[in-house]
């Protein structure tokens, strides 16, 4: 039976939730309410006049959240994603109605050459309309994106052909004009090995790319600290012997720790390809628009403002004229990393310029499996050297990640696993490397925790042998070793700016019942044939980058209420609600919605890294969409657009009454109104109608740029010239046409600091109890107690939710592994979770978050996502080393099977 009709995913949702029963077996079904775009949040808005009347229902007191600013629409079917939407949906934003759709034909191996492609088993009526391969981008000059394997593998000329790049490269792109056609074409060729013929494996061309190492992507990554010579990174950076004082250096190390008479511990690590299974698989729409050459995008992407210069790339020197990208960014159902600088993007980009109207593309599973980016296979190694009290004296470490063919992040993952590898502890002799490979395999990028789950896999563990081995308890040796706010160093000579409260996180889990009772508990499971562990870890993982810029915005709306305004992602952070949250502190009230992933409207300020631009000049225009930026520095530009909407809108409003100008630092908000001491109390809904009758600014946007400490200015507003921790504002009452605020005496960070590497951190550490079958080697983690040092918390309840999926993470990717990166793995583009294991809620264990209060003058909020899965993975290899009486496991994922044979 035919349909002719696609049900839309979030009509069956939405009847799912209100009870309805419903058969996907019927030709149509009505069409929901479509959510206006651009602001997801949206769908959930409050009803006309809630502004004035009170706060919005999800958060009805000042900074605290009742529940997810999404979450109504999450329970009842109304929040949905960028597969979700159609053309149909998009017509009051100008696209036509009738959409195309896209299907690639992609390579299952790279170690044959294509010889061509064929679509002839296609019935008369499921022939597609255009048909895009290499040859007809060059044909019109499209070029590939920098760091990008080429969109399409090359078909015979010349006499010679070429091989597939890496698992999944399309030989072409097919488009469709009908879902019916693409719906069973797409059946028809998925898996159908007759469709892209291949060569013999060897053939007169040569031999082909194999698995091993093609080119590396960027230098290698070297951080080398030597106190006793006073050199490292942050320290010599400048000078003009550098390199040659570097590798001076580490000779100098490495010849102490092979005859200094340090005990040393020396192990080989291995963790596999990971799969970060996003709930939804990478979906988007593309219209270009040739009358105004405007290339048009929906999108569930983490990188909003990166795909829209990628997008703008591709096209230079092109047949296309692309003029302007307007970018709509969808809830992406999923991210952290997995889909920051995905190709994803520039593919559908180009091959709109193809189509006739809107062009939609949604992978399934197998695709996503195939060719979604994926946390990188490592090969990695370290030394420690201890004198015998303990103290660490030395470090030698060094990492390969396997980038796959596409360079996305994978150099700066390299660099951030070298950086991390002293984990928490002040080492002076470290040498740190990192490298990423490119290779045709899976392509890697910038998955949960961004290098640290490796580097913290390798000391952690170490440091545990080191304890047994030299008879010291595991928080001793810890506690010998610890980073120091004001005399410690991290590997690139930076310096520790926060207290990082490790001494806390050490007490509170020394003293925790799992750990005392772990004796008597593995005594009482002896009697059951079960053996029985607790594992100590910790991990000190950063949070930013080395430098990062961040925008924010704060409107208040027509009907009073507040509106926020970010570039950023909400990608399973959290991140929506909690910057819903920020103005709150300066405004006494939270937003009744959010519109996440805006480009648009801040890159209309126009802002530029170069001095000439004056009034416009900052250092770091924009930052990363990374996970972990949201509760620090994107928390701060939102909180302080608050702040500037203060200072230019709500006191001039309020000294309309008061008859004087009162600093900000002395008025209040309670029960909905502005206090000041000894003025009366303005409610909201007068300062509004205020603001209202004297036409004053509705729009406060702001940019802050961060290297260890944020650049600061003076900024004219109206009351009195204010210093904020600001590098430019503007203001007006139209989002899109602001007007700059005059600034002065801008103080930008030193210079120095660009070398720091990170200088922001939320450590955490982690007990883990789990138990071992003697007879089959099956194991089961039966609790976790995780301590954080997270700041100051915007909601309590989100952070627990990140702790909890970052256990879950963690635990399947040392217990059920990930995939592999041959063609048995998902590579062949037959993978789905049939094969791909992960934690399922049976497996949870019982889990225990201790969040330390902020430390002594510590205001802000620490970026936490990351943080709560890192020390989780080498948590459970120490306490299967205590299980196991001593054996030590170094290569992941730790199987049934591997613990078996090391008990044999």
């Amino acid at each position: 039976m035919d349909f002719s009709f696609s049900p839309k995913r979030r009509t069956v949702l939405k009847l799912f939730a209100g009870g309805a029963t419903v058969s996907l077996g019927i030709t149509s079904l009505p069409a929901a309410v479509a959510a206006t775009p651009f602001y997801p949040g949206n769908q959930c808005a409050p009803p006309s006049g809630a502004g004035l009347a009170g706060m919005p229902a999800w958060a009805p007191q000042p900074g605290v959240a009742k529940w997810r600013i999404d979450g109504m629409c999450k329970v009842m079917g109304k929040k949905i994603y960028a597969r979700d939407y159609h053309a149909s949906d998009l017509q009051e934003y100008g696209w036509p109605n009738q959409e195309q759709f896209l299907l690639a034909i992609r390579c299952n191996g790279y170690g044959k050459y294509v010889l061509g492609y064929k679509l002839d088993m296609l019935p008369a009526d499921l022939k597609p309309s255009v048909v895009i391969d290499a040859a007809l981008l060059k044909a019109n000059n499209i070029a590939t994106p920098s760091g990008m394997a080429p969109f399409f593998v090359s078909l015979p000329s010349n006499g010679r052909a070429s091989a597939p790049a890496y698992f999944g490269q399309p030989v072409a792109m097919l488009i469709f004009d009908s879902y019916n056609a693409y719906r069973r074409a797409k059946k028809i060729l998925q898996f159908n090995d007759q469709v892209v013929q291949y060569s013999e494996k060897s053939t007169a061309w040569g031999a082909v790319p194999g698995p091993t190492q093609i080119t590396a992507f960027g230098p290698l990554t070297s951080y080398v600290r030597n106190d006793k010579q006073q050199f490292n990174l942050v320290s010599r950076r400048d000078s003009p012997n550098y390199l040659s004082e570097l590798t001076a250096n580490v000779n100098l190390i490495r010849h102490d720790i092979e005859n200094k008479g340090w005990k040393t511990f020396t192990r080989n690590f291995y963790t596999p390809t990971y799969d970060p299974v996003f709930m939804e698989p990478e979906s988007g729409m593309a219209w270009y628009e040739s009358s105004s050459q405007t290339l048009n995008l929906l999108l569930g992407t983490q990188s909003p403002t990166g795909d829209i210069q990628e997008s703008l790339d591709i096209f230079k020197g092109s047949k296309f004229s692309v003029s302007k990208v307007e970018l709509i960014s969808c809830y992406p159902g999923g991210g952290f990393g997995g889909r920051d600088s995905s190709f994803f993007t520039p593919f559908l980009a180009m091959a709109a310029m193809f189509a006739k109207g809107p062009l939609r593309w949604q992978q399934d599973r197998f695709e996503q499996f195939q060719i979604g980016l994926k946390r990188q296979e490592t090969i990695f190694n370290q030394t420690l050297a201890l004198d015998k009290n303990g103290i660490i004296k030395a470090m030698d470490t060094n990492f390969t990640v396997n980038g796959g063919a596409q360079k996305n992040l994978n150099p700066y993952v390299a660099q951030l696993a070298a950086l991390s590898a002293a984990s928490c502890y002040d080492i002076g002799q470290a040498i740190a490397t990192g490298s990423a490979t490119n290779t045709p395999q899976l392509s890697g990028g910038s998955q949960r925790g961004f290098g640290g789950p490796q580097a913290y896999m390798a000391i952690e563990t170490l440091l545990d042998e080191a304890a047994v081995a030299l008879r010291i308890d595991p928080f001793a040796i810890r506690r010998k070793n610890l980073l120091v706010k004001g005399r410690g160093k991290i590997v690139s000579g930076a310096p520790v700016l926060q207290d990082l409260q490790l001494p806390e996180i050490l007490m509170k889990l020394e003293k925790h019942p799992l750990w005392q009772n772990r004796k008597a508990r593995q005594r009482e499971l002896k009697k059951k044939g079960l053996l029985y562990g607790v594992g100590l870890a910790m991990s000190n993982q950063a949070y930013g980058t080395s430098g990062d810029g961040m925008f924010g915005a704060v409107q208040i709306q027509a009907d009073g209420s507040l509106l926020v305004h970010t570039p950023y992602i909400d990608m399973g952070n959290g991140a929506a609600t909690a910057l819903g949250l920020a103005p709150a502190a300066w405004l006494g009230r939270n937003a009744s919605n959010i519109n996440m992933g805006e480009a648009a409207m801040f890159n209309a300020l126009g802002l530029s890294t170069s001095p000439s631009a004056e009034q416009k000049y900052v250092i770091k225009q924009s930052g990363s969409s990374s996970a972990c930026l949201g509760a620090f520095h994107q928390f701060h530009a939102v909180e302080n657009a608050a702040l500037a909407l203060l200072l230019q809108t709500i006191l001039p409003a309020a000294a309309t009454i008061w008859q004087t100008n009162v600093p900000y630092t002395s008025v209040s908000w309670k029960d909905g109104a502005l206090h000041a001491p000894g003025k009366p109390a303005i409610a909201w809904a007068k300062l509004f109608e205020i603001i209202q009758s004297n036409k004053l600014n509705t729009v406060a946007a702001v940019h802050a740029t961060t290297y260890g400490q944020f650049a600061t200015a003076t900024f004219a507003f109206p009351n009195t010239p204010t210093k904020l921790n600001l590098d430019y504002v503007a203001v007006g009452n139209d989002p899109y046409a602001l007007t700059t605020v005059t600034r002065s005496d801008l103080q930008n960070p030193p210079q120095q600091n660009a070398s720091f590497g990170r200088y922001a951190y939320s450590p955490c550490g982690a007990l883990v109890g789990l138990t071992v079958e003697k007879a089959t080697g099956k194991v089961r983690v039966e609790r976790v107690v995780s301590v954080l040092s997270a700041g100051v918390l915007h909601s309590p309840q989100v952070v627990q939710g990140q702790s909890e999926g970052g256990i879950a993470m963690a635990m399947g990717d040392v217990l059920l592994g990930g995939c592999p990166n041959d063609d048995t793995g998902p590579g062949n583009g037959l993978w789905n979770f049939n094969r791909y294991s992960i934690t399922k809620f049976t497996e949870i264990p019982a889990q225990e978050l201790i969040v330390l209060a902020p430390a002594d003058g510590e205001t802000s909020a620490r970026g936490i996502a990351e943080s709560v899965m890192c020390p989780i993975a080498p948590a459970i290899l120490n306490a299967l080393a205590m299980a196991t009486d001593g054996k030590r496991f170094t290569e992941l994922p730790v199987t049934a099977k591997t613990i078996l044979e090391a008990l044999a």
